[in-house]
């Protein structure tokens, strides 16, 4: 009785081993297969720009129980992908700030329930996000390119100036009304030049003219050519600066007008405005020069 009880119990424990031996070659053969698919996946996945689905794949092919060679590439790969893959960061904003509570979807498919400020890998290619807050939704198209990183993907939802003085529905109102009340300062400096042109104007006109009064009278018909050229230029100066100082006081009676509306555009373009004067060999040279 007990021969047979220890044949039995040997029996029992023989059976096992040899089953628990059998099922291990045929687990590791179903490893080594999940592990050559998921590489070859990753390196097609790569190639078609889809790193999103490649880098899935490169994690299945890395894991320890896979082949030491193809753990090894699938390592290689993942470094080489995170250096070329693309990365974007999605925030939304309203009224009073930033906000979190936003679902997103990323070509129809939910890639977050909550903006965490995390970077997010994205495949090449145009993509449409879809923004979901507070019964308010939004789309934006973008072109994600190699090698962008941490790019940030935005939406605005409600009035930006929600709250501040001047604001109005339409979210188009200007901080402390500055575009309405307009500037004169701009107008003031063109008028300005205007004034110092017909100043130019009167001193060279003066100037030329007594200059061909005193040639008719000493010299004429033979004079200096110099004195003669010298003479003219500062005629020819006077017409100049005469247009330039009618032009200069048109423009800033313009401006005065119509302040309000050219106001944010002339501020920019201000500093470049000049009035160029200096002495030239036979005469002067004036000139007005800059953006109106």
């Amino acid at each position: 009785m007990r021969n047979s009880k220890a044949l039995v119990a040997f029996s029992g424990a023989a059976f096992a081993a040899a089953t628990l031996f059998a099922g291990a070659p045929a687990h590791a053969a179903d490893d080594r297969e999940v592990c050559a698919s998921a590489a070859d996946q990753a390196q097609q996945l790569r190639d078609e720009g889809k790193y999103r689905r490649a880098r899935e794949q490169m994690l299945i092919c890395a894991r320890d129980v896979c082949p030491a060679p193809i753990k090894r590439d699938c390592l290689e790969w993942l470094s080489s992908l995170e250096q070329v893959a693309p990365t974007i960061v999605i925030s939304a904003k309203d009224g009073t700030g930033d906000v979190t509570d936003v679902k997103v979807s990323m070509d129809g498919t939910s890639i977050t329930e909550r903006l965490d400020g995390k970077p997010f890998p994205v495949d090449l290619g145009e993509h449409t996000f879809k923004f979901e807050y507070q019964g308010k939704t939004k789309e934006e198209k973008v072109l994600i390119g190699a090698g962008q990183k941490v790019r940030t993907i935005g939406v605005q939802f409600g009035n930006p100036n929600a709250g501040t003085t001047g604001g109005d529905s339409s979210g188009g109102a200007t901080a402390g009304g500055e575009q309405k009340s307009g500037s004169l300062v701009p107008a003031l400096v063109v008028g300005g030049i205007g004034v110092l042109a017909l100043g130019s104007w009167a001193y060279f006109g003066l100037s030329g003219t007594s200059d061909v009064d005193h040639l008719e009278s000493t010299c004429k018909p033979n004079c200096k050519q110099s004195d003669v050229d010298s003479a003219r230029s500062k005629l020819i100066i006077a017409d100049v600066s005469l247009g330039v100082g009618v032009v200069a006081l048109g423009v800033a009676t313009y401006m005065i007008l119509t302040r309000p509306k050219v106001d944010s555009e002339i501020k920019t373009g201000m500093n470049s405005v000049r009035f160029d004067f200096g002495p030239t060999r036979g005469g002067a040279v004036a000139g007005l020069g800059g953006n109106f």
